[in-house]
């Protein structure tokens, strides 16, 4: 029997490969905690799928939710940036899952996957992760859907730092959305650097406000006296030079409770939604879709003085006021991490 020396390269070519793909390293085993914070977290992202945040929202008032009692402390805080503090578990129970995008009136946005692309936990106290969120833009059921030319999906990021008591439960959180204004003009379809986008927005805000905020909650009692005209003046628009954006906006629809606010809030800043710790207009349009999860928690913040959230803080304050909101500022690194010399 005679074999080619082809042949016999590729015995030795074999003989050596093959010892080698069997000594691949094999991934080490996952920690039971490294399993438990993982879940924890994927349960969480899971509930702000449209519609499963529905059944949370509607237990919002209570000092109690049976399907987030395993996922968070009673006593839980944290932070989102740049939205703002969140100091107690009725307050992240309502970031989490009211500002989650649903279906609104004639607008459709909903989250339809939240998938964790990122995940690390090398203590059981502490994890980080980043969470996608698919977005979709219109009724993914409605005929025509996906369309060239129409609108479908976008997405958003939220990536951060998780902090677990004894029990496995979140007891702090400190996570930031970037491009957040990005994703609300996307969201929205439109461009929010237009005035009369602006205008029409503060519009929508103040008939809101006046539906959802009522009896005790009332923000903008009726000016007497106060008119369409004056409104006008103090926007600097004319009535022959700018008639048609006047047109547009249409401020004689409202009545005289939705023209105070109106002309209080179009006096404000606009703002940004990357900066909404302030004094603004987009802090109160987040704050009013809180509002209507619970009016009698948010309807200050849409208010004229803002209820001490739509209000100015100082850089300091929004990005390192950690030991008040932590107990400390190293609340997600662990102790021994302490002990390194450097």
């Amino acid at each position: 029997m005679r074999f080619s020396l082809f042949a016999v390269d590729l015995v030795v070519l074999l003989s050596t490969w093959i010892p080698l793909s069997s000594a691949l390293p094999t991934l080490p085993p996952l920690t039971d905690y490294q399993i438990r914070n993982f879940k924890t977290i994927h349960k969480i992202y899971q509930f702000t799928v449209y519609p499963r945040q529905e059944a949370i929202i509607a237990q919002v008032t209570q000092d109690s939710i049976p399907e987030l009692d395993p996922l968070f402390s009673p006593t839980v805080s944290g932070r989102i940036q740049e939205i703002g503090n969140f100091t107690n578990f009725r307050h992240s129970i309502e970031y989490f899952f009211g500002l989650a995008p649903r279906p609104q009136g004639s607008m459709y946005s909903a989250i339809v996957e939240a998938e964790l692309t990122q995940f690390s936990s090398d203590h059981p106290s502490v994890a980080a992760s980043t969470v996608i969120f698919k977005v979709a833009l219109d009724d993914p059921s409605k005929p025509g859907f996906g369309a060239p030319g129409t609108r479908t999906y976008t997405y958003l990021k939220q990536t951060g730092f998780w902090h677990f008591d004894e029990q496995g439960r979140v007891d702090y959180y400190d996570l930031y959305i970037p491009a957040l204004h990005e994703f609300a003009t996307i969201l929205n379809g439109a461009d929010f650097g237009s005035k009369l986008v602006q205008l029409l927005a503060t519009k929508q805000i103040c008939q809101g406000a006046q539906k959802l905020c009522k009896g005790k909650n009332t923000q903008y009692h009726p000016q007497i006296g106060l008119g369409v005209g004056a409104v006008l003046n103090a926007l600097g628009l004319s009535p022959l030079l700018d008639l048609p954006l006047i047109n547009q906006l249409g401020l004689g629809s409202l009545n005289l409770g939705e023209l105070t606010c109106f002309a209080k809030l179009s006096a404000k800043n606009f703002g940004t939604f990357d900066k909404l710790w302030a004094d603004t207009v987009t802090c109160r349009i987040v704050h009013l879709m809180l509002a209507e999860v619970d009016p009698d928690d948010h309807c200050t913040h849409v208010g004229p003085t803002g209820g001490g959230k739509c209000v100015e803080y100082s850089y300091e304050d929004r990005q390192f006021k950690d030991t008040p909101l932590f107990g400390d500022t190293r609340r997600f690194q662990h102790a021994s991490y302490s002990s390194i010399s450097t």
